[in-house]
């Protein structure tokens, strides 16, 4: 009889990311490899305009099933080493002493706190919440949505024992611990980010105890192990590591290398979020007032500074129904395949679109400028424009936006600017990528990793389960590509004089007759 010496199993770590169209679990190789993924869409309730709500019993089944899944089509020789959740912010399940959820979850989106937004600015005050926090203060962060729940549900309140976001509450189902990390908490709007701790002071002005919130860890901390129940439903192996997870932009930033003082991340979807890392936060309300929140990143001794430009992808894509789709009956636009004709038709068009600019404020206002009555605006026409005109021009007013959102972010925070890093399907548009390199005057680069978000969660669970050393040791071992475009400094030169004496004056220029607009047509 032959005696083989076993041949080691092949780790996997799992990254779960609950979001708001899908649930998705990934498994990775220790070096980031994807193995297997499983996706299903977000049950997402609205029982009435403006409300919303996910029930925290249709979350766990959707995890039990993607879990299920990503674990039937993982090669025989791989074994689950850890696992660790992400998700979306300013979303919470309220369980009970007994762990149960005495209310459903209401969804980050949900409109119903803007009451309690008004109140808490009124009473605890913008620029105290703001010194404390580094957020200012709006309807989607989550403990307006606690506060509701007291005014409008005051027998669920009174049941609640712990205030669980997201990400947080699946941990809490796989191994039956409480707690949160610093990333998600960052989004309570009760977080002392110098402190690290919940904030007393905020918490005494909203007469609210502070047991009621989740003990606050480190992302990557072992939270415990898998229990017999879980491992039922799941498939997951009983005993496996939890770790704790992090906010789902917070975790993708962390995958994509973003994790040095300087580095700057642009995420560009329908909307685009510009992030910048700082080394400690910058309790300044003057870039609270800018539409910038600040928060701590997942990565240790790190925080960033974040804001949004609402419809930056949304633009493109009404630009391109508009003038490029293809009619077909009244199904105006659902052709997907005018995108690279829109594209080519800017292309065919000189840099500064023969002097049409495009204020893409379609959606109100982006930081700096916090303007609801704010609308979007071509300037500059003649008669020998064309769609390719229009098109460039919202290329690069899009691209102008963005540098406005990190220039006011960097001067106030006084960060030397170390890396650019771009992700999302805005990066497919090779034109306006090289208008935005062209623009700041340096090197993007976008890495091809699909499911940065839940690698991210991977890369947490695999700390905590001590597969990897510590952060540094994950990221020597996670590989791989990227993609890069290099700026042409003589259109930097341009751009950069048609960014400070036409587009930086455009917002203040047509503000006054816009609000005269808005006021009629509200």
């Amino acid at each position: 009889m032959h005696h083989h010496t076993a041949q080691p199993m092949k780790q996997a770590l799992i990254g779960i990311d609950i979001g708001t169209t899908s649930i998705k679990a990934v498994a990775f190789g220790v070096n980031g490899d994807e193995l297997s993924k499983a996706t299903t869409p977000t049950r997402t309730h609205s029982p009435k305009a403006g409300w919303s709500y996910f029930d925290p019993a249709e979350i766990w089944t959707d995890i039990c099933a993607v879990l299920r899944k990503v674990l039937a089509n993982l090669p025989a020789e791989i074994e689950p080493a850890g696992v660790a959740f992400t998700s979306f912010g300013e979303t919470a399940a309220p369980l009970n002493r007994e762990g149960q959820p005495v209310y459903d979850m209401i969804s980050w989106f949900d409109a119903r706190t803007q009451v309690q937004a008004d109140w808490w600015a009124e009473t605890v005050g913008e620029e105290r919440t703001s010194r404390i926090t580094g957020l200012p203060v709006k309807p989607v962060f989550g403990i307006l949505k606690l506060l509701w729940l007291r005014e409008n549900e005051p027998q669920k309140f009174a049941q609640i024992d712990c205030w669980l976001n997201t990400a947080d509450y699946g941990a809490y189902r796989l191994c039956g611990a409480r707690a949160t990390d610093y990333s998600l908490a960052s989004r309570m709007m009760v977080l002392d980010l110098q402190k690290r701790a919940w904030s007393q002071p905020l918490l005494d002005a909203i007469d609210l105890p502070q047991s009621i919130l989740a003990e606050l860890l480190p992302s990557g901390t072992l939270l415990g192990y898998v229990h017999a129940e879980a491992a039922r439903e799941t498939g997951l192996p009983q005993g496996l590591p939890v770790s704790c997870g992090g906010h789902d932009h917070i975790c993708a930033a962390l995958a994509l290398g973003i994790t040095n003082a300087g580095d700057i991340f642009h995420s560009m979807g329908t909307a685009e979020a510009v992030m910048v890392l700082t080394k400690e936060p910058v309790p300044d309300p003057a870039i609270t007032k800018q539409g910038v929140g600040q928060g701590i990143h997942v990565y240790p001794n790190r925080s960033y500074a974040m804001c949004g430009l609402q419809f930056a992808g949304g633009s493109m894509d009404w630009v391109r129904r508009l003038l490029f789709a293809e009619k077909r009956g009244d199904n105006v636009g659902s052709d997907e395949g005018s995108y690279p004709q829109m594209v080519d038709a800017a292309r065919a068009v000189p840099p500064g679109a023969e002097g049409v600019f495009f204020l893409p404020h379609l959606l109100r206002a982006n930081p700096p400028a916090v303007d609801l009555k704010s609308r979007g605006a071509f300037i500059g026409m003649s008669r020998e424009m064309s769609k390719g005109h229009l098109a460039r021009a919202v290329f690069e007013g899009l691209a102008y936006e963005a540098q406005q959102s990190q220039d006011v972010m960097k001067d106030v925070l006084l960060v030397a600017m170390t890396q650019m890093i771009a992700t999302g399907g805005g990066t497919r548009n090779d034109l306006l990528m090289q208008i935005k390199s062209d623009l700041v005057g340096r090197p993007i680069t976008m890495p091809n990793v699909d499911e940065a978000t839940c690698l991210g969660a991977a890369i947490l669970a695999g700390v905590g389960a001590g597969v990897y050393r510590n952060f540094e040791d994950a990221s020597e071992q996670i590989r791989y590509t990227s993609r890069s475009v290099e700026p042409n400094m003589e259109r930097h030169a341009f751009y950069q004089e048609r960014y400070v004496q036409v587009y930086q004056k455009l917002y203040e220029t047509l503000k006054e007759i816009n609000h005269t607009i808005n006021d009629w047509e509200a």
